[in-house]
């Protein structure tokens, strides 16, 4: 593949994620409307709506305005679409700020337990798994895959009540919850928040860990009997050379594509660890969305969580095809 199909095969994925986020943000779109009854009152609620109806309807003529609903079903598709072109999500029936200042301000939360977690989840995972990989079928690999199959099982929500209940409950040694104890500056502040950050970081380490471990094993368990493998073996190379230098790069390169579509998928997946954490981020906001009936911002985070998940696919793409010289030379489906 030349320079030019390359450039043609990047632009095909950003056209597909584009419309992917079109579609998203359509089926967004309609979901209010075609739900039964009017959209105001799934926004605003059924008391303040059944109140606002006798009493005020000035208001809910205003709030319409406010909300997109009023004009045709046409009128309506066409400014929602020109608003969000703007970065206009809407504002918050809740907290009457806009919609894109409360997920981003989360998100960055979300995504300061996140990275941390990807990065120790793919280091574990990976020196695991070509451990194991490299020594199947020996104690050590029968040890190591058991006990990641029986981590992987576990749903995160219960590796987090486990990690309260132990490290906190009994041992004492980490908090029960919070992004941050409060009343601290410089140093200390930062100190604390690390402290909190500790355990919910753990757990989402060890959740997503388990799940690298097993691609890697069975990277490394097809790549190890490869042919440069067995060149190497030939000239006399050790095991941790053959290993680390031939096995290890190529049994690698899958872990691109699984660990950047973890940076997309933990964003959602990891709502009910923040939950339990009482960490104030992506999770806690959709939560309380959902119980106030905050419909703008579960429609927003809905499309955020999407565009996420869409960039981290194309940033597979990148790094795959920067790592791998085949892809670039058109033998990536070959």
């Amino acid at each position: 593949m030349g320079n030019r199909n390359l450039i043609r095969h990047f632009a095909e994925k950003l056209a597909l994620a584009v419309m992917t986020i079109f579609v998203v943000a359509t089926f967004n779109f309609f979901l209010i409307r075609f739900m039964p009854g009017d959209p105001l009152e799934h926004l605003v609620g059924e008391e303040d709506y059944l109140y606002l109806t006798s009493a005020h309807p000035e208001v809910l003529e205003e709030l319409e305005v406010e909300y997109g609903l009023d004009g045709n079903l046409w009128e309506q598709y066409t400014n929602y679409l020109g608003r969000l072109l703007h970065g206009d999500l809407g504002q918050s029936y809740q907290n009457k700020v806009p919609v894109l200042t409360l997920i981003l301000q989360r998100l960055g939360r979300t995504f300061r337990l996140l990275l941390p977690a990807i990065a120790l989840s793919a280091v574990v995972g990976i020196f695991l798994g070509a451990v194991a990989g490299w020594r199947a079928g020996s104690r050590l690999d029968r040890w190591i895959s058991r006990l990641s199959l029986v981590v992987y099982s576990v749903p995160g929500y219960c590796l987090g009540m486990l990690g309260l209940m132990v490290f906190c409950f009994w041992l004492g040694v980490a908090p029960s919850g919070g992004m941050a104890s409060g009343g601290l500056t410089g140093v200390a502040y930062w100190k604390d928040a690390l402290w909190h950050m500790a355990l919910p970081v753990g757990v989402l380490t060890v959740s997503k860990s388990a799940y690298i471990l097993q691609m890697m094993r069975s990277s490394v368990v097809e790549a190890k009997d490869a042919d440069y493998a067995l060149v190497a073996r030939t000239k006399g190379l050790g095991g941790g050379r053959i290993l680390f230098r031939h096995v290890l790069p190529n049994a690698a390169l899958p872990m691109i594509t699984i660990i950047t579509m973890e940076v997309g998928f933990i964003v959602s997946g990891s709502m009910m660890i923040e939950q339990i954490f009482n960490w104030d981020g992506m999770g806690l906001l959709v939560y309380r969305a959902i119980g106030g009936n905050d419909y703008p911002v579960l429609q927003g985070s809905l499309l955020v969580l999407t565009v996420c998940v869409v960039l981290a696919n194309l940033l597979s793409d990148v790094l795959c095809a920067l790592v791998d010289p085949r892809i670039q030379d058109g033998m990536w489906h070959e």
